[in-house]
Order: structure tokens, then sequence, then C-alpha cells
């Protein structure tokens, strides 16, 4: 009767090889996207670089290396091909040909989509698509979800997202009564520095939120909320 193996011993295993497998995907999402602009920027700037590499024969003709203000004259070149790239693209039939080329060639390569997403966030160029936080408990469990309305089906049914920490970019949709949902007091973008930290500044996050949740906040959790803050108004 004592024979049989523990039950919470294997799920204890399988659990901690998923969390580490699904960590490091997860970064390899954020990062692939990055790796590949710089890529592309690096294999431009090359290009440039050769075509214009002869000059330093010009400028400096008993050096065989090439000379200091060609790597100047490359990137230069590379920032006035963007900007020019970027001011066609502004003017209303540019735009119409980039849709067109875009929806032609540039959706068909992999992860070009991905790539443009990233860069589009990045930059504050793409907005969240939703603009409202609120705690769900899908299961009835009794563990509360953060999640964000994305859709209203009727009066009485709600589409919310639950993004997954510490990548928002994936997580689950919910269909839930609207009786259900505990709205909170809060900016997106605060509720997102919560999921991207793990959780960090939780506390702070509802202590705004006083009629739903009576919270009693750690200095530490309180310190790293108005860290974050600190951080974006320096580089707005």
């Amino acid at each position: 009767m004592n024979s049989e193996p523990k039950i919470e011993d294997r799920p204890t295993n399988r659990t901690k090889r998923g969390f580490l497998l699904d960590t490091l995907i997860q970064g390899f999402i954020i990062l692939l996207p990055l790796s590949i602009i710089l890529l592309l920027l690096s294999f431009v700037f090359n290009f440039i670089f050769k075509i214009v590499s002869p000059i330093s024969s010009i400028l400096d003709p008993k050096n065989d290396d090439p000379h200091w203000s060609i790597n100047f004259l490359s990137l230069g070149i590379l920032v006035v091909f963007i900007f020019i790239i970027g001011a066609v693209i502004k003017i209303r039939l540019g735009k119409i040909y980039f849709s067109i080329f875009e929806r032609k060639y540039l959706s068909k390569v992999p992860l070009y989509s991905m790539i443009q997403q990233t860069v589009l966030q990045f930059v504050g160029l793409k907005k969240l698509p939703f603009s409202e936080v609120v705690l769900i408990d899908p299961f009835q469990s009794g563990t509360m979800m953060t999640g964000f309305i994305t859709d209203r089906i009727n009066d009485d049914l709600i589409t919310v997202f639950v993004p997954t920490a510490p990548n928002p970019a994936n997580g689950n949709i919910y269909h839930v009564p609207k009786e259900k949902l505990v709205l909170l007091d809060v900016s997106t973008q605060d509720a997102m520095k919560t999921i991207m930290g793990m959780g960090t500044g939780t506390c702070s996050m509802l202590a705004g939120n006083q009629d739903n949740f009576k919270t009693n906040c750690s200095e530490e959790s309180r310190m790293q909320l108005e860290g974050e803050e600190a951080q974006d108004n320096q580089v707005k």
C-alpha cells in the first residue's frame, strides 16, 4: 500500500521544467525581433560603408585602413536614408504604395509582423488596444487575475484579455459576466508595469481602490512603483 509514488512529487518537477522553458521562450520572443532589427541595420551600414570606403584613399592615401571619418559618413548616410523613407511614407501617396507593398510582400516575410509590432510599441506609436483594467476570477477559485477589457459583447458579457508575465504579448481571453469584474481605477501603463515586473508594485497599484481592497503596502512596494514613475518622467 505504501509502494505508490507520491502524487505531489511529480508535478513539482514538471512545473519547474515548464517554468524554466517557458521563461526562456518568452525571453527569446522578446529579444528575437530586436536582434533581427539590429542585424538588418548592421547589414545596411556595412553595405554603405563598402560603397563610401574608396573615399578613404583620397582623404588619407598613405593609410591602408579606412579613415575614421568614413564611419561617421556611413552613419550619416544611413540616417538620411531612413529619414527619406519615413518622409515618403508620411505622404498620402507614399502610404498607399507602401500599404500595397506591405500587403503583397512584407506581410509574407516570416517575423515581419512581430518586428513591426515590437518597433511600434517600443517608440510609442502603437497604443494599447484597451483602456480599462480589471480583476477577474474566471474559475471561481478565489485567485484574482489582472486583465484588460478588450470588447463588450453586450450589456452583461465582457471580453477580457489576461496577459502572462513577464511577456504581456501572450495570454488568455475570457468572456466574463459584467458583475464578476472588479474595475480598477488605474492606468493600463501601471498595470502593465506590474505584469512585466512579475507582480512587483501590485500593492501600490491597488492602493487607489480601497473600496474593493484594504491594502497595507510595504515601503519596498511603494518605492518600487515610485521609482518606476520617476524613471518614466525622466524619459519624458
